[in-house]
């Protein structure tokens, strides 16, 4: 009778430890992963089996020393992107090889050249430009605008502006709160995204004059005097160039004009014309008469 009962317990220990045993089964895998340099990244497996069960993390297929918990954790650089995969083994010898997970290190997105303030004369082209470091593909590159009429708002297709990525063209400028305004670039990747600088763009018409010559009685031999005064513009410096009854005076090109021992030739009838990015303006035409 008590060599029956061990011959049962025998055979009991046999149904829970088979010679055979099944391998480990994967039952949670590591996922592929795509972060910015310094990002923490952390790789989980799980595996189900007679434990103890045993983990060696592999990068491209080598070990990688001392990976051998459920998590592989570590911070990310560009030399650690690759695959990853983790092999799981029991007491018994026996394995089985987890999906492979890719890490992928993408730098965030980062304007090195911003785009500058722009000023241009009505009906001209201005030209927006950002230079973005190496952190493509991007998943978005919009640019904004903010004006009088529309507040902030993204630049949408169809209003003639040019958009080629990271370049923004807008050709016949006016000067009105339409065009007037700042313009930006955002872009964003897998990782992140950026806001570039705002710039101004700034359309400026034809110079406005505040002061125009006046009409002139000198006397024969006498000076004369005409002068104008240009309203201050985001223009910067304009040319002018004094007429003298429409004939241009070679050197006359300052704002007010002296006109020495005046002469019968000299009477008639002078003006002058201001030229900026913006346009010409042409002055009132001034008389000078002659007497003795």
């Amino acid at each position: 009778m008590k060599g029956e009962n061990i011959f049962v317990m025998l055979a009991s220990l046999h149904l829970f430890f088979p010679r055979s045993q099944a391998q480990p089964t994967i039952i949670e895998e590591p996922q592929s992963r795509i972060v910015a340099p310094g990002a923490a990244v952390a790789f989980h497996v799980n595996a189900a089996g007679i434990p103890p069960l045993y983990y060696q993390w592999q990068f491209n297929g080598d070990d990688i020393p001392r990976a051998t918990a459920k998590m592989l954790s570590f911070q990310a650089t560009p030399a650690r992107a690759g695959i990853y995969s983790a092999v799981v083994r029991d007491a018994s010898g026996n394995s089985s090889r987890s999906g492979f997970a890719m890490l992928e290190v993408q730098p965030r997105p980062t304007a090195v050249a911003q785009p500058k303030n722009v000023v241009v004369g009505e009906h001209g082209t201005a030209v927006f430009e950002v230079r973005l470091n190496d952190g493509g593909p991007y998943s978005t590159i919009v640019w904004h605008n903010s004006n009088r009429l529309e507040g902030s708002h993204i630049i949408p297709d169809g209003l003639g502006f040019d958009v080629h990525g990271t370049r923004l063209e807008i050709p016949d400028c006016q000067d009105n709160d339409f065009y007037n305004g700042v313009y930006w670039l955002s872009v964003t990747n897998a990782v992140g995204g950026t806001v570039s600088q705002r710039a101004k763009l700034t359309v400026v018409g034809p110079p406005r004059l505040i002061a125009e010559p006046q009409d002139r009685v000198a006397r024969r031999g006498g000076a004369a005097a005409f002068s104008i005064t240009v309203a201050p513009d985001a223009a910067g410096p304009k040319l002018i160039q004094w007429y003298h009854n429409g004939e241009p005076m070679p050197g006359r090109t300052l704002r007010r004009l002296i006109i020495s021992h005046c002469q019968d030739s000299d009477a008639g009838f002078y003006h002058c014309v201001v030229t900026s990015i913006g346009g010409s303006t042409a002055s009132y035409e001034a008389q000078l008469s002659l007497r003795n």
